[in-house]
């Protein structure tokens, strides 16, 4: 004899389903969600899966394009490391995003191979979110005098195949742009052999701008130190460029090398024009670093042990100097400038000095332009059972945890624990070859909203 379902329990779920019913009338999908609910739920997401999401149907690829999204997101932004490799047999165009979460870099990452224990010291990341970079001239790296052998095909208008993502080149140099630094979601690119920029794109969205012709550097053989600034006062972008300028001796007639001077773009405006003289620096612009509306860079002394710090103040477009950190070297007694360097770490700017022997040590200026308010926060002694490499380190990000994450000249990242005294290194699963990284803050805002003016044309990298 079968039993009988309770009636109660029977009208409970018959109950149930009609008030979700109810709750779900008019809501079919999740497209059907107000706007406001619905770029909500995608803010909450991390960044590599908002981007897979552009690819899933007409309509949500419209509201993550949206100006509106873009500026909701520019709000929770965070920093994000771009990764490109430096192969010196190609021409690569891809660069890679890396989201800085800890849990991708603690001592039992989630990149580790398969099987690999926790005290292992090296680890294999591999890179999947992939972005392209502008080439300088796909024409001219195919048809190279070098008789380059090409890994792509030109499609019949003009572009590049979009199958492929590097040139074989036997001077690779000559055909792709180097990287100048990021500025709120940009990058300014150069042309490799005097530096100059000409380029500045945003690789979240593969959109470029190609900068207008500059005046010509008289000097063949100097190199032109380039920055990208942005003003939060007036929102606007400016690239600035310094070069040695041409003078004529009132004498002898003869033309010679003076004072060093700075032109200014803003993007958006047809041409270059001159600002000011600028401060001479003997090893030029290293480690241009934008931060709060200024960019920055370290200048040694001539007749000081210490050095100075350059600052651009980009809605004054002005120069001055701020004080830096107390380091007692002398550079021409034998102390390394290169292996100092410079960043933002927490929102502060910061320098990395690892010229002394044996020990690494990190300074963060908690009060911009004040010489007292710099505070050494780490301060790594690298003489341990564990081995550090020697050379340049650039710190990238510090974790709640108190960790530090390093990029380091040796092809690798350095995850640094300073309460367990352990590090371990990161490398690029199947890369052999250098690779450059930089932090940027990645934005989803069109070229066409953030660069003001009619004058500019907007180009974009899946048709060139």
């Amino acid at each position: 004899m079968k039993r009988k379902r309770s009636s109660t329990a029977s009208d409970a779920q018959n109950g149930d389903k009609e008030a979700v019913d109810v709750a779900n009338e008019g809501i079919r999908s999740i497209t059907d969600l107000p706007e406001p609910v619905f770029l909500t739920i995608l803010l909450q997401l991390p960044l590599k899966t908002i981007l897979i999401c552009r690819w899933v149907c007409k309509p949500w690829r419209n509201r993550i394009s949206s100006s509106e999204f873009a500026k909701l997101y520019s709000r929770k932004a965070r920093a994000c490391l771009l990764i490109r490799t430096n192969d010196p047999k190609r021409v690569s165009r891809t660069i890679h995003l890396l989201e800085l979460e800890h849990e991708n870099f603690d001592l039992g990452c989630s990149f580790c191979d398969a099987g690999c224990p926790q005290c292992d010291l090296h680890v294999n990341m591999e890179l999947d979110t992939k972005f392209k970079l502008p080439l300088r001239d796909a024409k001219m790296a195919l048809n190279s005098t070098d008789d380059a052998s090409a890994s792509v095909k030109l499609n019949p208008k003009g572009g590049v195949s979009k199958k492929k993502c590097f040139i074989a080149s036997k001077n690779p140099k000559d055909h792709k742009f180097g990287i100048v630094n990021p500025c709120e979601g940009l990058l300014c690119l150069s042309e490799p052999k005097q530096n100059n920029p000409v380029v500045v794109c945003n690789p979240m969205t593969g959109e470029f701008i190609k900068l207008p012709e500059a005046s010509k550097v008289e000097k063949p053989r100097e190199k032109i130190d380039s920055c990208l600034g942005f003003s939060p006062r007036t929102k606007q972008y400016k690239v600035i460029r310094i070069f040695t300028q041409q003078i004529c001796d009132p004498i002898s007639g003869r033309k010679e090398y003076g004072d060093k001077v700075a032109e200014i773009h803003t993007l958006g405006t047809r041409s270059w024009r001159s600002v000011a003289f600028a401060p001479f620096m003997l090893y030029g612009i290293k480690f241009p670093t934008y931060l709060n509306g200024a960019v920055h860079w370290f200048r040694p002394e001539f007749t000081k042990a210490d050095f100075k710090i350059v600052s651009f103040d980009v809605y004054n477009e002005q120069f001055q100097l701020i004080p830096a950190p107390p380091l007692k070297y002398n550079f021409f007694g034998g102390k390394d400038i290169k292996l100092i360097s410079m960043g933002v770490l927490n929102g502060h700017l910061c320098i990395c000095d690892a010229a002394e022997f044996g020990r690494v040590c990190i300074w963060a200026m908690k009060k911009h332009g004040v010489r007292e308010s710099w505070s050494k926060v780490f301060s790594i002694d690298t003489e341990t059972e564990q081995r550090w490499p020697q050379g340049l380190y650039h710190p990238l990000k510090k974790f709640k945890n108190g960790a530090i994450l390093m990029y380091h000249a040796r092809n690798c990242l350095l995850y640094y624990d300073p309460s367990r005294e352990e590090h371990k290194y990161f490398k690029i699963r199947g890369s052999e070859s250098k690779f450059e990284a930089v932090v940027c803050i990645p934005s989803l805002r069109s070229l066409k909203d953030a660069v003001m003016g009619d004058n500019v044309e907007v180009l974009n990298v899946k048709s060139r």
